[in-house]
């Protein structure tokens, strides 16, 4: 039950602009077992498979009964909900912190610079295709991006999404998911965006696994930096919205709660 409530988190975490489900993973102190079990798959079936189920069942409850939910909040309480995936990012920063090395902060100083410039590219039309094979390929690419920025800690899915024009087609197909009046529709575009997600996830993550194998403390490094920029980036956003002194007072509420609710989910699952 645990791995599945960690797994609506990461899902929840995946539907927020701004916000990285690998990096609520990483907060959690499960990232690294993700990566293992995907890596591991055919070596170790049974063990990888039965963590992975529980994960994606968590992440598919969250896609398909919260992305409206998240969408509503989103508009209208969007301080108090972000400030709150602040706080589960925040909440983590001391278990990533121990895997890093001083000498190694270049790395993290780039990566934050990198990161928080490529976040504040700011591309809102959404791209329509008519020709068939072109859609398909098209949403064959957005599964990759889209399963690289669920390997890779520190990027935002959404973001990325709504920097190629995609991410109110692909909130539209989780929420519809079960709609079967808009069936057909949905497989067409499924079936492209989820081929995309298993070529991209499998690619990162053999890349991944190689490097925190031979450059653990660098690669963590590169983590922090994303998620501090994750977080800067979040924060400006913010600044664009309009709130009330009480929606602030509730927002650092909230904000506290995610870090007090991280820090708790990674105590129950580490004892």
């Amino acid at each position: 039950m645990l791995l599945i409530l960690k797994g609506i988190i990461i899902g929840i975490g995946k539907i927020i602009p701004g916000v990285s489900g690998s990096m609520l993973a990483i907060s959690m102190g499960i990232y690294q077992k993700l990566i293992d079990s995907v890596n591991n798959f055919f070596k170790q079936p049974k063990d990888s498979f039965k963590f992975l189920f529980k994960i994606a069942i968590g992440v598919l409850i969250s896609m398909v009964f919260f992305s409206n939910i998240i969408l509503n909040c989103l508009n209208k309480y969007y301080l108090i909900t972000i400030f709150f995936f602040i706080g589960l990012i925040i909440g983590g920063f001391n278990d990533i912190k121990q895997n890093t090395n001083k000498k190694h902060n270049y790395i993290a100083i780039i990566s934050f610079v990198l990161i928080t410039i490529f976040g504040l590219i700011n591309i809102n039309n959404e791209v329509n295709i008519q020709n068939s094979l072109l859609n398909f390929l098209y949403f064959t690419f957005i599964g990759f991006m889209d399963a690289v920025t669920m390997v890779v800690p520190g990027i935002s899915g959404t973001a990325t999404l709504m920097m190629l024009g995609a991410y109110e087609k692909v909130m539209e197909l989780y929420s519809n998911i079960f709609n079967f009046s808009l069936l057909l529709e949905n497989i067409k575009l499924l079936i492209p965006y989820m081929l995309g997600i298993g070529i991209g996830i499998i690619l990162t993550v053999k890349l991944i696994n190689y490097l925190f194998k031979k450059y653990k403390e660098k690669t963590y490094s590169a983590i922090l930096g994303f998620s501090l920029s994750t977080i800067v980036l979040m924060f400006i956003k913010c600044l664009n919205t309009f709130y009330t002194l009480f929606d602030l007072i509730i927002a650092f509420i909230l904000l506290f709660l995610g870090i007090y609710i991280t820090k708790k989910i990674n105590h129950l699952f580490n004892d």
